[in-house]
């Protein structure tokens, strides 16, 4: 509370205070500079491990590259963001997770205070995302994500109906072991998971920091773009 004088008026000004930082537990603490891995294409290799529907399969087989949402600088959503070629850094409060990518200058926060998600969210690019600790593993539930992203950059597809459920843990002061499981009945037969390590994000000199990104910079002609789709 802070407290003002002006002339004989005494004026009573309260001020909120935003959520300190605290020091959570070893093995939940997840703050710091990471780097996330790149996997184009989550098939990795194996498309016929993927549980297509037939819309699913439909998407994806005809899909155009030239029209990946990112190329006209379109957030990439979740889970993609995840698994973007640029770090990101985790800031730990007592009741968040704040994730600061270097792509595209973006965040997500994370509310782990026992918060149901926003019943009234409308659908966006980043989707609504409520966390809870299991132990020392996080894990993440992020709904309400709209049908306008692609889940990577080989152009596999979702719907709006996509239901993220994401994994963090640390099991090393240089690794957090990162999974996520695409649930989406409308593309997919089933949910299926992916398997991550982020590493931590070391500078060539100095403190580690994320980077100015500038998505309209130097744009390259989308036409110009090499496919990542299998047999292009």
């Amino acid at each position: 509370m802070r407290v003002v004088y002006t002339g004989v008026l005494l004026a009573v000004v309260c001020v909120t205070a935003l959520p300190a930082a605290e020091s959570a537990p070893a093995n939940r603490d997840l703050s710091g500079y990471w780097n996330l891995p790149y996997v184009p294409n989550m098939a990795q290799g194996k498309e016929d491990t993927i549980p297509y529907t037939p819309a699913g399969k439909a998407a994806y087989v005809s899909h155009d590259s030239k029209d990946d949402p990112t190329g006209f600088c379109l957030y990439p959503g979740v889970p993609r963001v995840m698994q973007s070629p640029y770090p990101v850094q985790f800031v730990q409060t007592s009741n968040q997770l704040l994730m600061l990518f270097e792509y595209m200058k973006m965040w997500r926060t994370i509310y782990t205070d026992g918060r149901a998600h926003n019943g009234k969210a409308d659908s966006t690019f980043m989707g609504d995302s409520v966390g809870h600790w299991e132990g020392d593993t996080l894990t993440i539930d992020t709904i309400a994500l709209n049908d306008r992203t692609w889940l990577d950059t080989a152009g596999h597809q979702h719907s709006d109906q996509l239901h993220v459920i994401e994994h963090l843990r640390r099991t090393a002061p240089d690794s957090i072991a990162y999974d996520y499981i695409v649930d989406d009945s409308v593309m997919y037969a089933k949910p299926w998971k992916q398997e991550r390590v982020l590493t931590p994000l070391k500078p060539t000199a100095g403190l580690p920091e994320l980077l100015e990104y500038s998505c309209n910079e130097n744009n390259k002609d989308l036409q110009h773009l090499i496919s990542t789709k299998p047999g292009k």
